[in-house]
């Protein structure tokens, strides 16, 4: 089922959580999360598990929908954000990675994420 868009993270019972993966193979979420410390990844990783089956994160300071953005969502640990987006068929994509500095998510860690978006929706249209 996987494909060369997407590597899978985790199959959970309600959403199956992937990394995006870029026309050129590399998985910028998988490459930034392999930076951050142990005790961060398992955090990430316990987050990605929660919502893979139950699908649902009610703690905003842990996920949240970034308002203005085209369904863009962020996983959060402290300061470090993997932005992501629901897509068809119970999947989680993330996109990539960043620490946040200020108290806005930066715009262009979001257009980021919106174009890796539409990369991804456009390429697994042919897949199929």
């Amino acid at each position: 089922m996987a494909n060369s868009s997407s590597k899978l993270v985790y199959d959970g019972p309600v959403l199956r959580i992937e990394f995006y993966v870029a026309p050129n193979g590399v998985a910028p979420a998988e490459v930034w999360l392999e930076q951050l410390s142990r005790g961060s990844q398992q955090k990430f990783v316990a987050l990605f598990t929660r919502m893979g089956d139950t699908g649902k994160i009610w703690n905003e300071r842990k996920f949240k929908h970034l308002t203005e953005t085209d369904q863009i969502f962020e996983f959060k640990v402290e300061a470090d954000r993997i932005l992501c987006f629901f897509f068809i068929g119970r999947r989680l994509i993330l996109t990539h990675g960043f620490r946040k500095r200020g108290d806005k998510t930066p715009t262009r860690e979001i257009e980021r994420a919106e174009s890796y978006k539409q990369d991804f929706e456009g390429r697994v249209k042919y897949e199929t």
